[in-house]
């Protein structure tokens, strides 16, 4: 899979989670009042967000590193393709804030898109939508990093393979020195 694919699909992963997490957020956040439970809840579902991030990308530097097609920087490009349509939103969201009077359509849009972060954007509302733009450059960094674990889950099945040869190795010297 191209570099480019790889994009669109963490672009189209993103948009299912946040199309999940969007139905889900207001029914688990407004449960209870209380601050710690929404807090919880927030970061849960950062951490939902994060590990398919991570899941996705992991297994494609492994299928990479499997096919000898591992390139560290696949994953970054990857994570920065699939920011296209946050780093649009986010500047529109920008633009529209200098509109006084109007609805900034442009950062209710990129609440949305960026609904797993909810919770700290309520918690930092006076400084939206300017502070989006730290979960859009964590993505490049999050998938980038991820793509790079799965050479080192690559070379550690390697590992593990190897030694079970070694210990096979062993067992027929000794079944061998047994027959004799």
């Amino acid at each position: 899979m191209g570099i480019t694919k790889q994009g669109l699909r963490l672009l189209g992963t993103h948009a299912i989670m946040s199309l999940v997490l969007f139905i889900f957020m207001p029914s688990l956040l407004g449960l209870f009042e209380n601050e710690i439970y929404q807090w919880v809840i927030g970061l849960i579902y950062i951490a939902i967000f994060w590990l398919i991030i991570y899941a996705d990308m992991s297994n494609k530097g492994l299928d990479d590193a499997k096919k000898d097609a591992f390139a560290p920087y696949k994953g970054f490009i990857a994570g920065l393709i699939a920011s296209i349509p946050g780093v649009i939103l986010y500047l529109l969201a920008i633009m529209m804030k200098s509109s006084t009077g109007s609805i900034n359509w442009g950062a209710i849009v990129l609440r949305v898109w960026l609904v797993p972060y909810t919770k700290l954007f309520l918690a930092f509302e006076n400084m939206m939508p300017e502070i989006a733009i730290i979960p859009i450059a964590l993505l490049p960094l999050l998938s980038g990093i991820s793509y790079i674990d799965g050479l080192r889950k690559r070379n550690k099945i390697l590992k593990a393979i190897e030694k079970a040869e070694t210990m096979r190795a062993e067992k027929s010297k000794v079944n061998m020195s047994l027959q004799r």
